[in-house]
């Protein structure tokens, strides 16, 4: 079982997010909590304001802004795929529309400095973290809880999440990413 993180201050508002698709602002650092589950498992990297699991359905809505897909194996596993792989594996139905490069891979660190990372909003280290995770451009990782998981976009977008929770259908994650 994982200790209790540190608490961390959010960016954004405080108010309920929204389903509005809100673009990530270069520069800035944003960290914050999601939940992803089988009725919700796209990713999207966008700004604090905005809920960054969505819907199968908006996939097309979303394009670029839509970066990763979780699908649930089971309560100790989970896949997260780059969007492309998860268009092109079928589970994104019969789309047209054009996605964003990913790529996603453990980032080697503890956890302890994923949240310091984190708290001091050290967007040069976040980078350099997911430089070195993502340098091999893997699409798709198994992820299990505590693991820590690097993302990188072809739109400039670097991040990195840990896997608070898995349950049957659905991930608990806290994460860290930033518009370069």
């Amino acid at each position: 079982m994982l200790q209790a993180p540190p608490r961390l201050a959010r960016t954004g508002s405080s108010g309920p997010l929204s389903e509005q698709i809100i673009p990530a602002t270069p520069g800035t650092n944003y960290v914050y909590s999601s939940l992803f589950t089988g009725e919700r498992p796209l990713y999207a990297l966008l700004d604090c304001k905005a809920n960054k699991s969505r819907v199968l359905a908006h996939a097309a809505l979303l394009s670029r802004e839509v970066h990763l897909h979780f699908a649930f194996e089971d309560a100790a596993r989970a896949k997260v795929s780059s969007i492309k792989m998860a268009k092109d594996g079928g589970l994104l139905g019969n789309i047209s529309t054009e996605f964003d490069d990913v790529f996603v891979a453990p980032a080697d660190i503890a956890i302890e400095d994923f949240y310091t990372v984190s708290a001091r909003r050290d967007s040069g280290k976040l980078i350099e973290i997911c430089q070195a995770a993502c340098q091999q451009h893997k699409t798709c990782a198994v992820v299990a809880p505590g693991m820590i998981v690097a993302v990188l976009t072809g739109g400039g977008k670097y991040g990195l999440f840990l896997v608070k929770g898995l349950a049957s259908m659905s991930a608990s994650i806290d994460a860290y990413h930033i518009l370069a």
